[in-house]
C-alpha cells in the first residue's frame, strides 16, 4: 500500500511537470504601450483587450500595460479607452515569445468610434450598427451636472423628460412624444426595470453609477419584447477597469433668487464610487452609493409642493471573474432607499395634512451572467443571464374633506385615513443567447444571434385598512390589484455583411398570459415581432439606413396606474377597460448620417425620419365624479394613432478645446379619430386628437470649452417647444352638481378645458477646475446654474383643489449649486 501511494504522487509530480513545462511552451505574454497620436504623451487607464476574449489589461500611469499567459494562436487586439478613437492590431502569437505593441489612439471628441450593444444584443462599432444609437456618455453627465438619469437623458434626439405631478414628483421620459410606458429602459440589456419602478425610476439612478446610455429609437420589440414600440434606453454602468476612486459632494439652492415661497430649497448630494482590481485582471469589483436630501419646494407660495421633498439612498455594486481566458461570470447589486412627500404641512403625518402624497421605497435588484466562448478562434459565444428586482413600497395619497355635503366649509376637516397604501412588487428575467459567425448563410457572412428569455412580475396593490372615527367601524384592508404576468419571448436574427451594405433581419415571439385576481381580469395572447434594417455606405463618411419594425404594448398595469392622484381634490384611480386588447404598432425609419474628420476637427451630422402607426393604441378617458369627489381613470383602446417626424443631431469639435453637439426633432402626435380626455359632461372642451403632452418640436445643446488642462467650461440648455394638455378644473358629481375645482390665485375656479403651454428654453452653466495633488490624484471644484433665467411655469393653480397634475415646462426652476470632488479620475 505504502509503495502504490509513493507511486500516485511520483506520477502526479510528473504530470504536473510536464503540464508546467507544456503550459509554458503553449503561453506567451503580450506587452506594449498606448500613447496620444497627438501629443506623443503615455496615455493611462487606456483598455488592451483580446478580441472577443474576457483577457485584456489596462495601461498604468506611464501608457504601459502587460497581459500574461495569452494561448499561442492568431489575435486581434484592441486598444481603447475614454474619449479616444480604438486601434486594432493583428497578431500572430507563438509560444515562448513575447509580443511587444505599441498603440497610437486619437482623440475621438464625438464618440464616431464607440462601441455599442443595444442595436443587436453584441458588441459592434457604432458605425457598424444596423440602426442608429445615440449616447450619452459619462463626460456630459458630469460637465451637465445631472445628478440622476432623469437630468442627462434630455441630451439625446427625440427624448424629453417631464415633471407630471407637483404632489409626488412623478416623472417619466417620452421618446419621439410617446409616453414613458412606451419605451423599453434596460440596465446592462436586461429589462428587469418593472412597471411599478418606472413611476420614480429615472431618479432612482445616480449618474455616478451610469458609463453610458444608449438610445435606440424606433421598435425595440423584435430584440428586447413589450412596452419597446417608441424604442429602447439602455443604462450600460461602470465596469471595475483599473484601481480608482472618487467622491464629491453637491449643493444646490432650488429657487435661487425667484418669487416661491421667499426662499429656495436645498438639494444637497453625497456620493462615491471605486474600483478595485487585480493584479493579473481576473477579477474587479466596481461600487457605488448615493445619498440624496431635497426639501419641498413651493413656486407659488400657497403653502402647496411643486416640488416635493426626497430624501434617496443608492448603492450598489458590480463585479466579476475571469474563471478562464474563455469564461467570464458577472454579479451585479443595486438597493435604493427613498422616501418622498409632496402637498402641504410637510411636518405632520400624512393624514392630518389637507393634501398629502407620500410615498417610501425599497428596491433590490441585482444579477448573474455566465459568457462563455467555445474555442480561441472566439466564434461562438453563449450568455446565460437572470436578473430580479423586488420593490417594497408604503404609500399615502389622500386628501383631507374640506366641505360638508351642503358645501359649506368644515371649521375641522376631516381626515383620509383610507388612504394608506402597501405595495409589493417583484420581477424576475431569466434567458440564454448564443452568437456565432457563419462563413456563409444563404448567401453571404452572416452573424447569427438566437435566444429565448422569459420575463416574470407579481404586482400586490393593497388599501390599507384603518379605523373611521366617524363612523366608529373598522374598514378592513382592500386589495386593489393582484396581477400576474409572464411573458415568454424567443427570439432569432441573422445579420449579412454584403461588404458596402449590411442586412439584417430578424423576429421573436412573445407569449404572455397576465391575470388580476383582484377583479378577475386576465389577458393574454402570443404577438410575433419582426424587424428588418439595412446599412448602406455610401462613401467612407456617409451613411444610409433604413428599417422597419413591429412593437406591442401588453394590456398590464403600467407605472403611473398606481400613482393615484390627489389632485382637485379628488382621488384619480385607475383601472383597464373589460374588453382591452394589446396594442401593437408598425415603426419605419429612415435616416442618413455623415462623419468626417478635417485634420484635427471633427464633424457629424445625422437627419432622421420616423414614421410609427398604433394600431388599438392606449389612452385614458375619466369617469364621472362620485359623491366622495373620487375618479376613475379607464384605460381604453382608441381607433389608431400616428407620430411622425424628423429627428436632427449635429456635433463638432475643431480641437480637444472646443467641442459642440445639438439636436432637435420636429414631430407630430395624433389619434385617428378625436378623442375626450377629461371628465366634462358636455365633452367638448376636453376633446382632441392630439396625444397630450406631446411638443411639436423640441431640442437640446451643449458646448464645452477647455482653454487650460485643468479648467472646463460648459454652456448646457434644453428647448420645449408648446403642448396641449387637460386642465382639470371644477367638474360635476353623479348627480349633474358642480363640485369645487382648481383655483387661480385670485380664488376664482378653472373651468375644465385644454391647454396649450408656452414655449421654454431651460439654459445652464457649469464651470470646474481641478488641482493634481500628486499621485494622479486630483481636487475639482464646480459651480454653476440651472435653468439660468428661470423659463419655468408661472400658472401653477392655488390651494388644495389644485390640478396637481398640471405640470409642464422644466423640471427645475433656476438652481445655483456648488460642487467638490476628489478621485484619481475625474
Amino acid at each position: 500500500m505504502r509503495l502504490l501511494t509513493h507511486l500516485s504522487v511520483s506520477i502526479a509530480m510528473l504530470i504536473g511537470l510536464a503540464f508546467s513545462v507544456s503550459a509554458e511552451n503553449i503561453t506567451s505574454s503580450v506587452k506594449g504601450i498606448v500613447i496620444d497620436s497627438n501629443s506623443k504623451q503615455p496615455i493611462p487607464y487606456a483598455s488592451v483587450a483580446l478580441e472577443g476574449s474576457s483577457m485584456g489589461a489596462v495601461t498604468n500611469f506611464d501608457g504601459e500595460f502587460v497581459i500574461e499567459n495569452v494561448p499561442i494562436g492568431h489575435y486581434h487586439i484592441i486598444a481603447t479607452c475614454v474619449g479616444y478613437k480604438l486601434d486594432k492590431k493583428e497578431l500572430e502569437l507563438k509560444g515562448g515569445k513575447n509580443s511587444v505593441l505599441e498603440f497610437k489612439i486619437a482623440e475621438d471628441f464625438i464618440g464616431l468610434d464607440q462601441v455599442v450593444v443595444t442595436a443587436d444584443r453584441n458588441k459592434i462599432q457604432r458605425k457598424d450598427a444596423p440602426v442608429v444609437v445615440n449616447s450619452i456618455s459619462t463626460k456630459l453627465l458630469e460637465q451637465t451636472s445631472a445628478i440622476t438619469l432623469a437630468d442627462g437623458l434630455v441630451f439625446s434626439p427625440g427624448l424629453r423628460v417631464e415633471n407630471d405631478c407637483g404632489n409626488c414628483g412623478f416623472s417619466q421620459v417620452r421618446m419621439n412624444g410617446l409616453e414613458g410606458p412606451y419605451t423599453q429602459i434596460l440596465i446592462n440589456s436586461r429589462a428587469i426595470f418593472s412597471g411599478l419602478a418606472g413611476v420614480y425610476g429615472l431618479e432612482h439612478i445616480p449618474a455616478s453609477m451610469i458609463q453610458r446610455v444608449e438610445v435606440v429609437r424606433g421598435g425595440g420589440s423584435a430584440l428586447f419584447g413589450g412596452n419597446a414600440i417608441a424604442g429602447t434606453i439602455n443604462i450600460i454602468t461602470k465596469d471595475p477597469i483599473t484601481n480608482s476612486f472618487k467622491a464629491g459632494v453637491k449643493y444646490g439652492a432650488v429657487g435661487f433668487g425667484t418669487k416661491g415661497s421667499g426662499s429656495s430649497a436645498r438639494d444637497i448630494t453625497a456620493d462615491f464610487n471605486a474600483s478595485v482590481v487585480s493584479e493579473d485582471h481576473k477579477s474587479g469589483i466596481f461600487i457605488f452609493g448615493m445619498n440624496r436630501q431635497r426639501d419641498a419646494w413651493d413656486a407659488n407660495n400657497d403653502g402647496y409642493s411643486e416640488l416635493v421633498e426626497m430624501e434617496n439612498l443608492s448603492a450598489g455594486l458590480r463585479a466579476y471573474h475571469r474563471v478562464s481566458d474563455l469564461a467570464k461570470l458577472t454579479i451585479e447589486y443595486h438597493v435604493v432607499d427613498e422616501y418622498r412627500r409632496g402637498g402641504d404641512q410637510l411636518n405632520v403625518k400624512a393624514h392630518e395634512a389637507t393634501v398629502a402624497e407620500e410615498v417610501s421605497h425599497r428596491i433590490n435588484s441585482g444579477g448573474l451572467s455566465w459568457d462563455q466562448f467555445f474555442s480561441q478562434e472566439r466564434i461562438s459565444k453563449l450568455s446565460i443571464y437572470a436578473s430580479g428586482q423586488s420593490i417594497d413600497r408604503n404609500s399615502y395619497y389622500g386628501a383631507a374633506t374640506t366641505l360638508d355635503e351642503n358645501g359649506i366649509e368644515l371649521s375641522t376637516p376631516l381626515p383620509d385615513y383610507g388612504a394608506y397604501g402597501q405595495t409589493d412588487d417583484l420581477a424576475i428575467s431569466t434567458g440564454v443567447q448564443f452568437f456565432t459567425k457563419a462563413n456563409n448563410l444563404l448567401f453571404a457572412p452572416a452573424d447569427i444571434t438566437l435566444g429565448v428569455e422569459n420575463v416574470y412580475n407579481s404586482l400586490k396593490d393593497n388599501k390599507l385598512g384603518y379605523y373611521d372615527f366617524t363612523s366608529s367601524e373598522f374598514v378592513e384592508t382592500t386589495n386593489i390589484a393582484d396581477q400576474t404576468s409572464n411573458t415568454l419571448g424567443a427570439f432569432a436574427q441573422s445579420k449579412w455583411d454584403l461588404g458596402a451594405v449590411k442586412f439584417l433581419l430578424g423576429v421573436r415571439m412573445d407569449s404572455y398570459k397576465i391575470e388580476n385576481s383582484a377583479d378577475g381580469s386576465n389577458y393574454s395572447n402570443t404577438v410575433f415581432s419582426p424587424r428588418t434594417n439595412v446599412l448602406v455606405n455610401i462613401t467612407e463618411a456617409a451613411q444610409f439606413r433604413m428599417s422597419y419594425a413591429r412593437g406591442f404594448r401588453a394590456p398590464q398595469i403600467f407605472d403611473e396606474d398606481l400613482h393615484i392622484e390627489a389632485s382637485t381634490a379628488r382621488r384619480i384611480t385607475h383601472e383597464l377597460a373589460d374588453d382591452l386588447t394589446e396594442e401593437t404598432s408598425n415603426s419605419y425609419t429612415a435616416s442618413w448620417d455623415y462623419s468626417k474628420s478635417f485634420g484635427k476637427m471633427q464633424a457629424y451630422f445625422l437627419a432622421e425620419g420616423f414614421y410609427t402607426q398604433l394600431i388599438n393604441p392606449f389612452f385614458n378617458e375619466f369617469s364621472d365624479v362620485d359623491e366622495a369627489g373620487n375618479m376613475v381613470m379607464i384605460r381604453k383602446n382608441a381607433n389608431g394613432a400616428v407620430v411622425k417626424g424628423m429627428n436632427f443631431e449635429f456635433k463638432l469639435a475643431p480641437s480637444y478645446k472646443l467641442d459642440f453637439q445639438m439636436g432637435m426633432t420636429i414631430q407630430s402626435s395624433k389619434y385617428d379619430d378625436a378623442v375626450d380626455q377629461g371628465n366634462d359632461a358636455d365633452k367638448l372642451s376636453t376633446t382632441t386628437d392630439e396625444i397630450l403632452r406631446t411638443p411639436h418640436h423640441y431640442g437640446y445643446f451643449a458646448m464645452n470649452w477647455k482653454p487650460l488642462h485643468e479648467f472646463t467650461a460648459t454652456l448646457s440648455g434644453s428647448y420645449t417647444g408648446p403642448m396641449t394638455l387637460v386642465h382639470l378644473g371644477a367638474g360635476l358629481d353623479d348627480g349633474g352638481n358642480k363640485i369645487v375645482g382648481a383655483l387661480d390665485q385670485y380664488g376664482n375656479e378653472i373651468p375644465e378645458s385644454l391647454v396649450k403651454t408656452t414655449d421654454f428654453m431651460d439654459l445652464g452653466v457649469n464651470i470646474s477646475y481641478h488641482f493634481d495633488l500628486g499621485k494622479d490624484v486630483k481636487l475639482q471644484f464646480d459651480l454653476g446654474v440651472k435653468n439660468i433665467f428661470n423659463s419655468f411655469q408661472d400658472d401653477f393653480d392655488y390651494g388644495s383643489a389644485r390640478d396637481a397634475g398640471y405640470v409642464y415646462g422644466p423640471l427645475n426652476p433656476r438652481t445655483i449649486y456648488l460642487g467638490v470632488k476628489l478621485g484619481n479620475i475625474l
